[in-house]
């Protein structure tokens, strides 16, 4: 009886691996980029924009407006360390860029944003003269 592949035996910890099947494991070190998954709502008192960002850090990303234009990037590295083998890597380096216009009616200099769990969320309010205010009505004299 001949064997494709060498009989499997309870003592090789790497039956399921690359290894176990003559394959050598490569690093990947491609660059994938792709506009960030993103929800926006609209309130009276501004507006609301939720990015996912899964495993990116405050440091990893970037936030900045001008000329009425919201800028999102971000770029995380694989952290790969060198002593060891590497076994299997599927993961890549991630960079996200969204381009978001924003109306007049907000204020540029009132952006807030929060990073939690893999969620960015970002708050722009509208300015106080283009917020909806209450008319008083009154009879005639």
């Amino acid at each position: 009886m001949r064997y494709v592949l060498p009989p499997v035996t309870l003592r090789d910890p790497f039956t399921r691996s690359p290894y176990a099947l003559g394959l050598k494991a490569r690093r990947v070190h491609q660059q994938v980029r792709h506009e960030a998954p993103v929800t926006i709502h609209e309130a009276d008192s501004g507006v609301t924009i939720e990015l996912d960002v899964p495993g990116f850090t405050i440091e990893d990303l970037e936030i900045s407006v001008s000329n009425n234009e919201l800028n999102i990037k971000g770029h995380r590295q694989l952290n790969i360390p060198s002593s060891g083998k590497v076994l299997l890597n599927s993961r890549q380096n991630v960079s996200v860029e969204r381009r978001l216009r924003i109306d007049d009616s907000l204020d540029p200099d009132s952006v807030d944003a929060v990073l939690e769990f893999g969620v960015l969320k970002i708050e722009l309010t509208r300015r106080p003269e283009s917020q909806p205010h209450p008319i008083r009505i009154r009879l005639p004299a």
